[in-house]
């Protein structure tokens, strides 16, 4: 019988226990069950760095630059973007331990906004850097550098978004700076690394560039042809026919030629230099027909129109902030407006998220407590009178609310942006 028992334990194997979180250990720290984009192509490659979306090589990166610097259309789309962002914020320094303290948070962040970006025009420096970076290649990034004492902030310097690369190490994304093929370690706590319409698991941003370069190639190319046709059917021309005087009785084969081609040498010259408000007088063996083919112009700005169009689009941008209104009423004009602000507050939400990040790890090195609360500025709309009566009715709203008992007056304060 005991026999029997020891056989039966050990054929019995315990039943597995059931998850009850959707996560797993590994070396005690909690991991999702769900894998990265990259996580099963680098298992036996630990120390590569993670691709870009679709393959992208990252020698994209230089031409998006290269593509900003050159092609107007979208030299003038960032610039209109970063414009547009740079709305400005304001501070507001909230929970401070005492009244020492607020005032020297607000001292402290002053001095951080003149010192950082190496003193050249400080956060606004800084923040120029970033916008540009950001509509370029989709991602900026900064690195916070702290003083020798490590108790405060020596100055946040922007980073090289084209050399910056990630590592999964132990289910955490790592980066690192690429420089003359040597990979740098940065900092994770200090470094800010933010990127633009994100695919899933993968860390890098995605550039608005990266749907236009075969429409610029189009684009570029028709430029070409346009500016050589242009010598030929773009302005008039002038066509001159001269007929050869016939040959004199005993002038010789060779004496005719030489003359006639004397004549049209001398043709050639004097209508060669002649100026613009000058004619000339000949005999009737000379005809002037006038050639004018601009009638062909007005096909090359048809097709560069269209492709103009696709740039436009590709840089997530309307035709009216590039001064194109292809509508005929103010309403057009104004519907555009209000979609791209939309598109500026999401962007500056993440911006707002940065400003106070870097001003709170500040403020935590001070003696006493504060914390700052940072907020965007919007861009105004077309009608300020609307915008004004539509607020009014926005407090008068909530003022109601509050009053019926429906809001508490803080929840009120909170619709109002208040809060």
């Amino acid at each position: 019988m005991l026999h029997w028992l020891q056989r039966f334990r050990r054929n019995v194997q315990p039943a597995p226990r059931a998850e009850t979180f959707t996560t797993r250990e590994r070396g005690g720290a909690p991991f999702p069950v769900s894998l990265a984009e990259d996580q099963r192509h680098y298992q036996g490659i630990p120390r590569e760095f993670v691709a870009l979306p679709n393959g992208t090589p990252f020698g994209m990166l230089q031409v998006y630059r290269f593509l900003r610097d050159a092609i107007p259309d979208i030299s003038d789309a960032v610039w209109t973007w970063k414009r547009l962002c740079q709305t400005g914020y304001d501070i507001e320094i909230v929970k401070p331990s005492s009244g020492v303290a607020k005032r020297r948070a607000q001292r402290l962040l002053r001095e951080l906004d003149m010192r950082v970006n190496s003193g050249d025009r400080g956060m606004d420096g800084l923040l120029d850097v970033f916008y540009t970076s950001l509509f370029t290649y989709g991602a900026a990034a900064v690195e916070i550098v702290l003083s020798q004492s490590r108790e405060s902030i020596f100055d946040v310097v922007p980073v090289d978004v084209w050399t910056v690369r990630f590592r999964r190490e132990n289910g955490v994304l790592l980066p690192y700076q690429v420089l003359d093929g040597e990979a740098i370690p940065l900092p994770p706590e200090r470094f800010i690394y933010v990127g633009l319409d994100r695919d899933g698991t993968n860390p890098y941003g995605r550039s608005m560039l990266r749907s236009i370069p075969f429409v610029v190639k189009i684009q570029q190319r028709l430029l070409e042809d346009m500016a050589k046709a242009t010598h030929n059917a773009g302005w008039s021309k002038l066509h001159v026919q001269y007929t050869p005087d016939e040959q004199v009785r005993g002038e010789s084969a060779e004496n005719y030629e030489k003359r006639i081609q004397g004549n049209f040498d001398l043709l050639r010259d004097r209508l060669s230099g002649l100026e613009t408000d000058q004619n000339f007088v000949t005999f009737d063996n000379v005809r002037v027909n006038l050639i004018r083919g601009d009638q062909h112009a007005q096909v090359f700005y048809d097709n560069h129109k269209a492709i103009e169009e696709q740039v436009i689009t590709g840089m997530h941008l309307m035709p009216i902030l590039l001064g194109r209104n292809y509508g005929t009423t103010e309403t057009y004009g104004t519907a555009q407006f209000e979609i791209i602000n939309r598109h500026v507050e999401a962007v500056n939400r993440s911006v707002k998220r940065i400003l106070e990040r870097l001003y709170n790890f500040e403020l935590a090195l001070m003696w006493g407590y504060a914390e700052a609360r940072v907020k965007m500025r919007a861009n105004r709309t077309v009608d300020v009178l609307k915008e004004a009566n539509a607020r009014q009715r926005e407090i008068a709203n909530a003022i109601q609310l509050r009053d019926e008992g429906f809001l508490s007056h803080e929840d009120a304060a909170k619709t109002l942006g208040f809060g």
